[in-house]
């Protein structure tokens, strides 16, 4: 059994820190909180005391080790995107199984994507949120910040674009969420309308070559497209 403050901040994260639902990637199905903590909860255990003392020995203090540790399990992917006209999946549609058109490959790309990046769950706001329920909402509105903040990486698709130089002219600058969903996550790759990544890297943030686009497309300061941090006169709040 891991150590008690592991689990306890395990459950914290799980139950605060992460979307109400997400989508479980190996059976395309939604799922709750209480679902994707009992899927990491084997990883967790695996936790021990010495493990967390080895760590910090290393000189970090052991709040910050436990909080890496479980980052290092806890995973899920977040996506941004333009909405089609028409076609996007519902939470009802991923219920029913009833999903189609160009909605669906776009959803069934991003999830395939995040598969590729070892990552099981994965979020999305066509069909994540039960949109039958107000308070449901206005949950999901005022935690969407923190949602993409607390990711492990945002797939940003860019439905109009097939390379770096199309990327200012695509309509995703225009969506009035687009700043916070590309402030909010520390973990981006832009991806252009095949699903392609637009340059190399783990972290497109930390790409010079894309960093110039999408600077020009914002006029955001660089400092803040890298590493955005909220404060009393910023958007969001972490």
């Amino acid at each position: 059994m891991a150590p008690r403050d592991v689990m306890d901040e395990f459950h914290r994260i799980v139950q605060n820190d992460v979307p109400l639902r997400l989508i479980f990637i190996p059976e395309m199905k939604i799922v709750g909180r209480y679902d994707m903590q009992e899927y990491f909860r084997p990883q967790v255990e695996a936790i021990t005391e010495d493990g967390v003392e080895e760590l910090i020995w290393e000189g970090a203090n052991r709040e910050s080790v436990v909080a890496r540790l479980l980052s290092e399990i806890v995973k899920y992917a977040i996506l941004s995107h333009r909405w089609l006209p028409k076609d996007e999946p519902t939470f009802k549609d991923m219920i029913n199984g009833t999903a189609t058109g160009l909605g669906r490959e776009k959803l069934w790309n991003f999830c395939d994507m995040a598969r590729t990046h070892e990552i099981m769950f994965a979020w999305s706001d066509t069909c994540c949120i039960d949109k039958s329920s107000s308070a449901e909402i206005d949950e999901a509105i005022r935690s969407m910040f923190r949602w993409y903040r607390n990711s492990s990486i945002c797939f940003v698709h860019l439905a109009q674009t097939t390379s770096l130089e199309d990327l200012q002219a695509d309509e995703w600058f225009e969506r009035g969420w687009t700043l916070q969903e590309l402030l909010a996550p520390r973990v981006t790759k832009f991806f252009d309308k095949d699903w392609h990544p637009l340059v190399d890297g783990p972290n497109h943030k930390e790409n010079p070559e894309i960093l110039q686009h999408v600077i020009a497309a914002t006029r955001c300061p660089e400092q803040a497209l890298r590493d955005f941090t909220p404060g009393p006169f910023r958007v969001g709040d972490a």
